[in-house]
């Protein structure tokens, strides 16, 4: 048996493009998001008030000089006006391109490290932010207007929905185009394979920036028609106690986050199973990074004191140059594990419908069932390119199939992911180059070149993969070199070093023309506890 597995057909959605299928919605007269701040009374938004929203939205942008075809770039935090912002850009053909918001904001607004790359890839007419941002050559769009006395015609499926810049490289950032109909379909794939309806109701902290809180939490539940009760992700992060406490008060039925998000409630937040109830919870969905066993068993288990069904705990796979969802885990089956380098690695299921997935050989062939390659993605849901990027579109694109970056396993009719072909670096559901991690760190220190090594390795009895820098000093150090890096990096780019080496010139290994050879780095330094 061959390493490929088909998605059975899907049924059309009930519109053609997002800003349409908002209008249906908008129709129903129903409940959308809810956005809760602290011990304050949540702030709704229907899909009637979104729909009115993103008009006056599209007056505001279009009074700044945005047309059909421009760009427009979103930095605002979760809230009513970044879905305004977001559908109003539709209303008139422009394309939204969300940039990462501070999980906290003190002092003036400022664009985060590394959106100026991603500006200056995207090219927006304008910004949408809550105010005056510092240092930004585009026109700022801070406050919608008066709807437009005539709503324009509805944007084409073939048109970009959106841009999703996933990690972002010290070279050229890297945009995938999602178009109207890959967005759509992916949403509705997604609703379709846990058999969600307007009866569902969702809890949820992710970021709207990233597309799994984008497509898998908000182009979603617009799919599917339920309501959704939204976290600040800096509340989840300080009180990881409140997500479990909305899911209990809300009667939540479905949620989704990354691995450590699950790790963070066990080991802050287990006590809180005691007192809660989670009985009403189908779906919790762990996805968009590793997904450990252990983590699986042990949420479940802490679960069982809250009345948390078995198997609601599920893996998931995806990716943002797929739009988001390419494998659902629809019901668990912990027997159907594989054992990988001495751990096990549990299913993340079989496509969504509509979409075909195939493990390959480095020559193009598709693997066998069993045998390890990389994953290969076709459907409608898969990305046109990577924006203003051909080069990088055509290694990633080639016949029609995705070529994800990400290795694993067909085995049993399911798909189980191995590792990453890439030397993606994945922290708290969000991807780092290591090329960037590497940079920052050099700027601070006085290491010779190639002489910062970034890697991950996955820690299981840790509950997900642990951030190692290895730093070459040409001197001795002095003072807390490591703390220095540490605190840098988490400015710098939002991320935690877990361990910082320092080591002596020359001790990283190289290539003979000075390049870092990062699989002995691995081997080397990555094993130390």
């Amino acid at each position: 048996m061959i390493a490929h597995l088909v998605g059975r057909s899907l049924a059309p959605p009930p519109a053609a493009t997002l800003r349409e299928l908002l209008g249906v919605r908008a129709q129903s007269g129903s409940a959308w998001l809810f956005f809760h701040q602290g011990k304050h009374e949540p702030r709704a938004l229907s899909f009637a008030d979104a729909d009115a929203l993103s008009s006056r939205w599209a007056r505001a942008l279009h009074e700044a000089g945005v047309r059909g075809g421009d760009r427009v770039a979103l930095l605002l935090p979760n809230g009513p006006d970044f879905i305004g912002a977001f559908f109003g850009a539709h209303e008139l053909g422009a394309t939204p391109v969300p940039l990462p918001w501070p999980v906290v904001t003190l002092g003036p607004l400022s664009l985060p490290k590394g959106a100026d790359a991603v500006l200056s890839v995207a090219g927006p007419r304008v910004l949408v932010a809550p105010g005056p941002v510092e240092g930004v050559r585009v026109p700022v769009v801070s406050a919608p207007a008066v709807a437009l006395a005539q709503r324009p015609k509805l944007t084409r499926s073939s048109a970009p929905a959106f841009v999703q810049f996933t990690s972002g490289s010290t070279g050229r950032p890297r945009g995938a185009v999602i178009s109207q109909r890959s967005a759509l379909v992916s949403a509705w794939a997604m609703a379709d394979a846990l058999g969600l309806t307007p009866k569902d109701v969702g809890v949820a902290w992710l970021p709207f920036f990233h597309d799994m809180g984008l497509v898998g939490v908000v182009l979603a539940s617009l799919a599917a028609g339920f309501p959704v009760h939204v976290l600040p992700p800096g509340e989840f992060l300080l009180r990881p106690r409140r997500w479990l406490e909305l899911l209990s008060e809300k009667r939540a039925t479905i949620t989704v986050a990354p691995n450590f998000a699950f790790e963070l409630v066990l080991r802050r937040a287990a006590a809180a199973f005691a007192s809660l109830d989670l009985s009403a919870l189908r779906f919790a969905l762990n996805g968009s990074e590793p997904v450990l066993r252990g983590t699986l068993d042990a949420f479940q288990k802490a679960g069982e004191a809250a009345g948390l069904k078995r198997g609601a705990v599920l893996p998931v796979y995806g990716l943002a140059e797929n739009a988001l969802g390419v494998t659902f885990q629809a019901e668990s089956a912990p027997d159907a594990d594989v054992t990988v380098d001495g751990r096990s690695v549990p299913s993340v299921g079989v496509p969504l419908a509509g979409m075909d997935v195939a493990v390959r050989r480095p020559d193009g062939a598709v693997a066998l069932a069993g045998e390890e390659g990389e994953i290969t993605v076709r459907g409608p849901a898969v990305m046109d390119g990577y924006l203003g990027d051909d080069e990088a579109t055509a290694r990633a694109l080639r016949d029609g199939w995705l070529w994800t970056g990400d290795r694993g396993v067909v085995q049993h009719e399911r798909l189980f992911i191995t590792g990453r072909e890439k030397d993606l670096i994945i922290k708290a559901g969000r991807k780092f180059h290591p090329a960037d991690i590497e940079q920052q760190v050099a700027s601070l220190v006085d290491a010779p070149p190639n002489g910062v090594a970034a890697f991950s390795v996955l820690r299981e009895a840790q509950g997900g993969e642990e951030l190692v820098v290895v730093v070459e000093l040409r001197r001795q150090a002095e003072g807390d070199v490591a703390g220095r890096i540490r605190g840098h990096l988490s400015e710098a780019l939002g991320v935690m070093a877990d361990r910082v080496e320092l080591v002596g010139a020359g001790e990283l290994p190289r290539t003979t023309s000075g390049k870092l050879r990062r699989g002995e780095c691995i081997a080397r330094f990555g094993g130390r506890p």
